[in-house]
């Protein structure tokens, strides 16, 4: 509307040359008519920069055609200015129609001259030319500030976004320290994420989970360094520079690779340091930037994932363990009996009884029958084999799980339990090894038969049912 207001307001009380009026008219519409084209094709630098160059051109002819330096219109200049300004990304743009208005001004001074572009225009030329060059570029600088805001501003929303997606899965997650390393890295942006906790009965501070599989996982962190430092702070410490000075481990930063930005973020319950999360940047960031932030909001919600997990964990395995001997319950034993029976390695059970615990219950006493428990527990773990499961049924009857041996080995092994018994005690054993088709059941039931046999023949000894005894293979 301003354009076309300055073409009409361009003829009053003006002498016209209608021929080059025509020319610039017709200018104007094809300068108009190819940006709206462009524009719409996704061409939008092109379509401003050459449309703006059109328009300057047919603005000199108007100029021209109504008394040059006279006309009152040269004004109307800026409009290209702001609209590449606005418009315009790149600034290369906004120079070379900068250019084109020093060419509006400075062509006609030169071309055509006095009297109808007197000397004196160089003067108005040069202050024109500079003030839409201010206005130019401090309006294109407005525009990509707001830009660059409005873009952080969806960037953020959709880190939030993220990280309350990620949360809730790392609520349910089965490894969730692990987890939430790697989301930290993931959704800040960052090369490496690692998370340093107290060891349990400690002060010392060590790599619990990382972002990537490493083989430095439960390494130390030294004590002179950022990690104890946010420890015992419970603030975060940012470290851009001097790097190496800060970190303790200089070869597990260089094997996480060498990040230029480390971010230390203490892991609060309440007021508690429970931890200290470490993410790693290659670039250098501000402390207050959109991928810091995000760490440090992702932070304060791994806190609560992870003393969830832990307490879940607890429970777990307190619903899982018998609290007298500390060995795995029934419950526990009925899941990894199964899990055994699916497999395809040999498995046998063995039941195991103490010979007359409630006499040495009623003559000794009950706290020293739940020691005699205790110390059979414990005396029956240190003789076990790693991958072999003991567990405490109830009373004085116990269950091993077998797997893999044969069915020498798996004699030898519980007459060596059998044989480890404190307090002078002795024991019963009865031995199935699964055949084809067994379910969990019917190996127990066979185990239970050959206990029975075992006590029925005298106690302290080891049975076998008729078709597992030694020499039958597993």
């Amino acid at each position: 509307m301003t354009t076309l207001a300055a073409w009409v307001a361009v003829l009053i009380g003006a002498h016209t040359n209608w021929a080059q009026y025509a020319v610039s008219a017709a200018l104007l519409a094809l300068s108009w008519s190819y940006g709206l084209w462009a524009g719409l094709r996704g061409h939008m630098r092109s379509g401003t920069v050459i449309g703006s160059l059109g328009f300057l051109a047919a603005l000199a002819l108007v100029r021209n055609a109504v008394g040059g330096s006279t006309a009152g219109i040269t004004i109307v200049s800026l409009l290209p200015v702001f609209q590449t300004a606005l418009y315009v990304r790149d600034r290369r743009a906004l120079w070379i129609v900068l250019a084109a208005v020093l060419g509006f001004y400075l062509a006609p001074l030169v071309i055509v001259g006095p009297p109808e572009y007197p000397n004196s225009g160089y003067r108005s030329a040069l202050l024109a030319v500079a003030v839409s060059s201010i206005v130019g570029l401090v309006t294109h600088g407005l525009v990509a500030d707001i830009r660059r805001r409005a873009r952080e501003a969806r960037h953020s929303e959709r880190m939030l976004v993220r990280i309350n997606e990620t949360v809730q899965g790392l609520f349910e997650s089965p490894n969730p320290r692990r987890d939430a390393c790697s989301a930290v890295k993931e959704i800040s942006e960052a090369i490496v994420a690692g998370l340093f906790e107290p060891e349990p009965g400690s002060k010392t501070l060590r790599l619990s989970a990382a972002s990537a599989a490493t083989d430095r996982t439960k390494t130390p962190a030294a004590t002179e360094s950022a990690v104890y430092d946010a420890f015992r702070s419970r603030h975060p410490i940012m470290i851009t520079e001097d790097i190496e000075s800060h970190v303790g481990d200089v070869e597990l930063w260089r094997a996480s690779g060498a990040p230029a930005s480390l971010l230390y973020q203490p892991l609060l319950k309440g007021d508690v340091p429970v931890g200290v999360l470490v993410v790693g940047w290659s670039d250098s960031v501000q402390r207050d930037g959109p991928r810091v932030v995000a760490a440090s909001l992702l932070a304060h919600e791994i806190a609560s994932v992870i003393d969830r997990a832990d307490m879940i964990g607890q429970l777990t395995d307190e619903a899982l363990t018998d609290a007298l001997t500390g060995l795995p319950n029934r419950r526990a034993w009925d899941a990894e009996l199964d899990r055994a029976v699916q497999g395809r390695v040999p498995v046998a059970v063995a039941m195991l009884d103490i010979d007359h615990f409630k006499r040495f219950n009623d003559t000794q006493g009950h706290p020293a029958g739940d020691r005699l428990l205790r110390e059979a527990a414990s005396r029956w773990r240190s003789e076990m084999r790693a991958g072999d499961f003991l567990a405490r049924l109830g009373g004085e009857e116990f269950a091993l799980l077998v797997t893999g041996a044969d069915v020498t080995t798996i004699a030898a092994i519980v007459e060596r339990l059998c044989a480890g018994l404190p307090a002078q005690q002795t024991c019963s054993a009865g031995i199935a090894l699964r055949s084809a088709g067994d379910t969990p059941e019917q190996l127990v039931v066979r185990a239970d038969a050959a206990l029975y046999e075992a006590k029925t023949g005298g106690r302290n000894r080891v049975a076998f049912t008729d078709a597992d005894r030694p020499g039958a293979s597993a």
